[in-house]
């Protein structure tokens, strides 16, 4: 008996947040606001990898991202991007529908307290979280007020 919960409770251990789907994030090493969207998701649960570099453009090409439709971080999660200053819930109504797109964002870098690592001001903005099609068109994914 001793055996065999000593199995369950490593089984159980070993399931931890590592077993959670990453989520890359590339931003710049001088970027104040990336790092505090990257705190934001930590601290709603996704297990985030941050990788520092000066060669953002690399991974907005690999994404596919047209430039209209950039901001400052490129972040990826099973086979979505998700560029800028996305909310989690965003994030993770994404995961739970997995729709056919390519991913979302948040072009540019509005600023309010609703805005995870644009908290500049303290005034909510008002944005929308834009889905990419394969085709890049958009469509709005979740409104912000």
């Amino acid at each position: 008996m001793k055996k065999i919960l000593l199995i369950i409770s490593i089984i159980l251990f070993s399931c931890n947040q590592d077993t959670k789907e990453k989520l890359v994030v590339y931003q710049s090493p001088t970027c104040g606001c990336c790092s505090g969207w990257v705190s934001n998701m930590e601290q709603n649960g996704f297990n985030v990898e941050s990788i520092k570099t000066n060669d953002m453009y690399s991974a907005k090409v690999k994404a596919g991202i047209d430039y209209t439709l950039q901001s400052c971080h490129t972040a990826f999660i099973g086979n979505y991007f998700v560029e800028g200053h996305v909310p989690s819930d965003a994030i993770t109504k994404l995961l739970l529908e997995n729709p056919d797109i390519k991913g979302i964002t948040v072009p540019g870098m509005p600023a309010g307290s609703n805005v995870p690592g644009m908290e500049t001001i303290n005034e909510r903005a008002e944005f929308d979280v834009l889905a990419v099609n394969h085709d890049g068109s958009t469509f709005i994914w979740k409104k912000y007020q």
